[in-house]
C-alpha cells in the first residue's frame, strides 16, 4: 500500500516541482554529457516517467556517443544541452 501511495504522490506531482531538489543532482557521463536523470536510480526514473520535456529532449537527440554510453552502463536520461554564450 506504501508503494502506490508512493506512485500516486509522484505522478500527481508537477514534474518541474523536482528542479530545486537537493536529491536530483543530475548525472554526468564518462564522455561528458549532463543528464538530468540518473536511471539507474528508482526515484530518477520515476522522475523522468512523468516528465516529458526530457523524454522529447531524448528523443531528439542523435548523440552516437548515447549508445556507447549503455553499451558501458550508465543510463543518463533527459539530456541537457550545454549552454553556448
Amino acid at each position: 500500500m506504501k508503494k502506490l501511495l508512493l506512485i500516486v504522490a509522484v505522478i500527481s506531482t508537477p514534474a518541474f516541482a523536482w528542479e530545486s531538489d537537493n536529491d536530483n543532482q543530475g548525472y554526468k557521463s564518462r564522455f561528458g554529457n549532463e543528464y538530468e536523470y540518473d536511471l539507474s536510480r528508482p526515484a530518477d526514473r520515476l522522475r523522468y516517467e512523468v516528465d516529458p520535456r526530457a523524454q522529447i529532449r531524448d528523443e531528439l537527440n542523435v548523440d552516437p556517443k548515447r549508445d556507447i554510453e549503455r553499451d558501458l552502463g550508465e543510463y543518463g536520461a533527459g539530456k541537457r544541452e550545454k549552454r553556448r554564450y
